[in-house]
């Protein structure tokens, strides 16, 4: 296993105000000034303590039906909405990335204090956090692909696009123990909470031929971006 844990400061991130008004709720109007600079707030004393990890490795795999791949002798359900997008990978980069326990503590004090507000839009925050360590260590196993003269997919991740959340076992079977600090309970959830992990495709004919909204069958979800 060559996992790789690139370097990553909470100034490496870039994170989208309008994805955190999206995770507040703000879908198609702006929230107040008032309710911004709370927000930037929250952002600026993060900022101070967050330490966010990524972490990843590139393994040869094998799709051999329609609903599985084989990555180092692991069998793992993906679905057929999964496999479908990964025609054409040759390799799989396993990643895990993660706000770090420092976060966690940081909103159990809200929670703790009755601070309902101030909990929601930190949690809120966190998620965008999350989702921009994706984004970095996105950018990270490009560069790899570069290299080996191969192109990338979207990253995929359990609980999406038909991949079921008890394949979280499986998919952790392809990391360190514990990596980025990060562990798995007995319901496939990950610890610390704003935690993402999953598999981004690799290939010389690997594509980014779908949004992630346009394969995933949330039609309900409040992020979604297609119609």
């Amino acid at each position: 296993m060559n996992w790789k844990t690139p370097s990553l400061h909470f100034s490496d991130l870039i994170l989208d105000s309008n994805e955190i008004y999206l995770n507040l709720g703000f879908s198609g109007t702006a929230p107040d000034a008032h309710f911004v600079e709370m927000t930037d707030q929250i952002i600026q004393e993060i900022r101070e303590f967050c330490k966010p990890q990524a972490g990843y490795c590139i393994y040869p795999c094998e799709m051999p039906d329609d609903k599985y791949l084989v990555v180092d002798n692991q069998n793992i359900k993906v679905g057929q909405v999964i496999t479908k997008y990964l025609k054409g990978c040759s390799h799989v980069a396993a990643f895990v990335v993660t706000a770090g326990i420092e976060f966690d503590e940081y909103c159990n004090r809200f929670k703790t204090n009755g601070d309902i507000l101030n909990e929601f839009i930190a949690y809120s925050i966190g998620t965008e956090i999350a989702e921009a360590a994706v984004r970095f260590v996105t950018e990270k196993i490009a560069s790899e692909a570069a290299i080996m003269q191969m192109h990338y997919t979207h990253a995929y991740c359990p609980g999406y696009c038909s991949w079921h959340v008890r394949e979280q076992e499986n998919l952790f079977k392809l990391f360190p123990e514990k990596p980025c600090g990060v562990m798995l309970t007995d319901s496939h959830l990950m610890f610390p909470e704003k935690t993402v992990s999953g598999i981004i495709g690799l290939g010389m004919h690997a594509t980014q031929s779908a949004h992630a909204c346009d394969i995933c069958g949330m039609v309900q979800c409040f992020k979604r971006k297609v119609s």
